[in-house]
């Protein structure tokens, strides 16, 4: 049996990328200590939306995230690669679910560039073809969404269930299935139950 053949009858599993598979958070702390080296950076931060941390500097923030090239210039979120490859050995079939940043009009591309920088040369081009970009989460089919956002609009009508990516911000949400980090021992054990 080909591994191709084992990938396109896996169950689905679905998996954001912003705060999951790329690290967010780390560049634009990258960007604001060289554009505003005057503006203190915070260690952690509680919000979903990283201008909410900022709320003086707000705009400058959300500037960042809209820069071109930033999307292109994120850096892996630890163990990422490791992660997709253990839900692979897991016999899951991981695809990519991530929403767009509207006020950004390079970040569908720049996402399809750095899965094609970071996940091609490891995983093959299967992995950008396909990524699913869109804001429209719910309407993907899957047995699982991986995902940092505590609150999925709406959820209640997708095929998914969704399986909380932790960060500081989204430690309040209690209640649903959370995955500590890709080396989390507990993935399996997590993710088996959503098998119909």
């Amino acid at each position: 049996m080909s591994q191709d053949f084992f990938i396109d009858t896996a169950p689905i599993i679905l998996v954001d990328m912003d705060g999951v598979l790329a690290d967010f958070d780390q560049e634009v702390k990258n960007r604001l200590a060289i554009k505003h080296p005057d503006i203190p950076i915070l260690d952690t931060r509680e919000n979903f939306y990283i201008s909410d941390d900022y709320p003086k500097h707000s705009l400058k923030i959300r500037a960042i995230s809209d820069e071109q090239g930033f999307f292109e210039s994120l850096p892996l979120i630890e163990d990422a690669l490791e992660g997709w490859q253990r839900l692979l050995d897991l016999k899951f079939h991981p695809i990519i679910c991530s929403a767009p940043i509207r006020s950004n009009p390079y970040s569908k591309i720049e996402k399809l560039n750095w899965l094609k920088k970071h996940f091609v040369p490891v995983f093959g081009e299967r992995v950008v073809d396909q990524a699913i970009i869109t804001s429209d989460k719910h309407l993907s089919d899957g047995i699982v969404l991986i995902d940092d956002r505590p609150e999925i609009m709406n959820s209640d009508a997708a095929s998914w269930k969704h399986i909380i990516f932790d960060q500081p911000y989204n430690r309040d949400k209690i209640g649903q299935p959370r995955i500590i980090g890709w080396q989390d021992k507990n993935l399996s054990d997590i993710l088996k139950p959503a098998v119909k």
